[in-house]
C-alpha cells in the first residue's frame, strides 16, 4: 500500500507539472501549432546541430542558482524585430523570456537585444564591445554576455572579408573570460536564401549549437501555414514566423540540456574554417579617445543623429564623423598602426548626400557614393587587408563637387 500510495503521489506530481506547463503557454512553445505532432517534428528539423553543450550546461546552472545571465544577440534587422507587430514579439525577446521561464530565478536572466538593420557581421564585430559588452554591465556587474546567438546568415551575402568577420567575432565571443555559449541562427527570406551552407562550416570548426530557420519551417510555407503568415515582407518574417524563430532556438537548446553533458570544453586552437585575422578589432568613432591614433576631425566635425537606430534602445554605435552642407573640405585624418582597415559609412539616396574619396597614405583607395537601392544603412568596405601592421594615414575627404553636400562615416574599424 505504501508503494501505490508513492506511486500515486509521483504521477498525482507529473500530472501537476504537465498541467502548469500548458498553462504557462507560451513560456513553453510559442507557435499556434507548437502542440501539433508535425511542430514538434519540425523543430527538431531545424536542429542543425546541439553542439558542444558544456558551456550552455554552466549558463544554465548558473540561472537556476540565481546567479545574474544575460542572453545577448547581434544580427541584423530580423535581430532588431523587423517584420513583428510589436518589438515584444519578435524571436530574441520571445526567445529571452522562453529561456528565463525555464532556467531563470526571480528576474535574473537579462536580455541585450544588438540587432541593426542592413548590417552584416563586418559591421557586428565593430560594433560588439559596445553594442553588447558595454550594455551589458547596465543589467550585470561582469560586463560579459553569457549566452550569445549571432544572426548575420541573410545578410553577409557579398560580405567583403569572405566571412573572416564572422568567424573573428565568434571566436572573440567564445574566447571571453567567462566562457560564454554561442549559438549559430540561420534566418530565411521567402525567396528561401541563406548562408547557412558557408556559415556552418565555422559551426562546425568550433562545434557549436547551429539552428536553422530555414531547414525547420521553410518547407511548411505554403502547406501548414500561408506565405503571407509567416514572411512579412520578402526579408523578415511576421509575429507568427519570429514566434517560429524563437521555438527554434528553444527547442535546440532544450535538446542540448537534455543531454550528458559533454566532458571537455570546445576546443579553440583549431585551424580556423576562412580565418580569425580579424580578432582583435578596435572601433573608432566620433567620440571618445583612442590610444595610439592620432585624429583630426577637419570637415567632418558634426554628428549625423540620424544613423544609426535600433527599436528597442534607440541610437546605437555612437556619434559618428559627419560633414555637412557648410562644412569646408578639409578631409577627415587619421594616422595610425593597422593591418586591416574597415570604413562603415551611411549609404543613402538622399540628393543631400554626395560621394567621398577614400585614401592612404596620399592615394585615393576609393570612392563612395550613394544611389538607388540605398537607404540609409551603414555599409562597410574592407579598405586594407595585409598581413603585416605599418604605420598609415588615411584621410576622407568630399570629392570634387560635393563639397556642398553631406556625407557620414559610421565608424572605422582596425585591427593592428
Amino acid at each position: 500500500m505504501k508503494r501505490l500510495f508513492e506511486k500515486a503521489v509521483c504521477l498525482a506530481l507529473v500530472f501537476v507539472f504537465l498541467g502548469g506547463c500548458a498553462a504557462m503557454g507560451e513560456n513553453v512553445y510559442y507557435g499556434k501549432d507548437s502542440g501539433a505532432e508535425w511542430y514538434r517534428a519540425m523543430l527538431k528539423d531545424g536542429i542543425m546541430s546541439t553542439g558542444n553543450n558544456l558551456r550552455l550546461k554552466r549558463v544554465i546552472e548558473r540561472a537556476q542558482a540565481g546567479e545574474h545571465v544575460t542572453v545577448a544577440a547581434i544580427g541584423g534587422s530580423i535581430t532588431e524585430g523587423a517584420g513583428a507587430a510589436d518589438y515584444q514579439e519578435c524571436y530574441a525577446v520571445r526567445f529571452f523570456r522562453g529561456f528565463a521561464a525555464r532556467y531563470g530565478v526571480n528576474k535574473n536572466v537579462h536580455l541585450v537585444n544588438a540587432g541593426v538593420g542592413g548590417t552584416g557581421s563586418t559591421f557586428g564585430l565593430m560594433r560588439y564591445q559596445r553594442d553588447i559588452v558595454d550594455r551589458v554591465k547596465d543589467v550585470d556587474e561582469d560586463g560579459l554576455p553569457d549566452l550569445v546567438v549571432i544572426e548575420f546568415a541573410v545578410n553577409d551575402w557579398q560580405e567583403p572579408t569572405k566571412h573572416r568577420c564572422y568567424e573573428s567575432l565568434v571566436k572573440t565571443v567564445l574566447e571571453q573570460p567567462n566562457e560564454p555559449a554561442v549559438i549559430l541562427l540561420f534566418a530565411v527570406f521567402k525567396t528561401g536564401f541563406n548562408l547557412q551552407d558557408e556559415i556552418r562550416k565555422i559551426g562546425e570548426t568550433y562545434d557549436l549549437m547551429m539552428v536553422s530557420v530555414k531547414d525547420a519551417a521553410f518547407s511548411h510555407v505554403g502547406k501548414e501555414w500561408q506565405e503571407k503568415e509567416f514572411f512579412y515582407d520578402e526579408y523578415h518574417p511576421t509575429s507568427m514566423g519570429h514566434a517560429i524563430m524563437a521555438d527554434c532556438l528553444l527547442a535546440a537548446v532544450d535538446a542540448a540540456a537534455a543531454k550528458e553533458t559533454d566532458a571537455q570544453d570546445i576546443a579553440l586552437d583549431v585551424a580556423p574554417a576562412y580565418g580569425i585575422d580579424f580578432m582583435g578589432f578596435r572601433t573608432v568613432y566620433g567620440e571618445g579617445e583612442y590610444p595610439g591614433v592620432t585624429l583630426e576631425r577637419g570637415g567632418f566635425a558634426h554628428d549625423d543623429v540620424g544613423s544609426y537606430k535600433n527599436l528597442p534602445v534607440g541610437r546605437v554605435c555612437g556619434k559618428n564623423f559627419c560633414h555637412q552642407q557648410a562644412d569646408g573640405n578639409e578631409p577627415l585624418r587619421l594616422t595610425f598602426t593597422f593591418r586591416k582597415l574597415l570604413i562603415a559609412w551611411r549609404a543613402t539616396n538622399d540628393s543631400q548626400y554626395g560621394e567621398a574619396e577614400i585614401l592612404v597614405d596620399g592615394k585615393v583607395k576609393r570612392t563612395l557614393k550613394g544611389g538607388s537601392g540605398n537607404w540609409g544603412q551603414s555599409e562597410v568596405i574592407l579598405l586594407w587587408d595585409a598581413k603585416e601592421a605599418a604605420e598609415h594615414t588615411l584621410e576622407i575627404r568630399m570629392a570634387e563637387g560635393s563639397e556642398r553636400k553631406r556625407f557620414t562615416i559610421t565608424a572605422i574599424g582596425y585591427a593592428e
